[in-house]
């Protein structure tokens, strides 16, 4: 399920993604580390920055959940 959450860096679109077999591999930007599609972890994007700039789904970045949490 995808959420909003209103963050000092913008208003992020938030979805939780199940683990599944697609083999592909994602760089965390919280910690550089690999996330691994076949684990849970968080897909994340700013839906707008500071003053109102779009920004959109193409941002979308993969993050473990932990490092989400910690970092936005």
């Amino acid at each position: 399920m995808r959420t909003s959450r209103s963050l000092p860096d913008g208003t992020w679109s938030v979805q939780t993604v199940k683990g599944n077999d697609s083999g592909r591999s994602y760089i965390c930007p919280g910690c550089g580390r690999d996330v691994n599609a076949a684990s849970s972890h968080i897909v994340a994007w700013r839906q707008e920055a500071r003053h109102g700039i779009e920004i959109g789904v193409e941002s979308r970045r993969h993050w473990h959940s932990r490092c989400f949490d910690r970092f936005r």
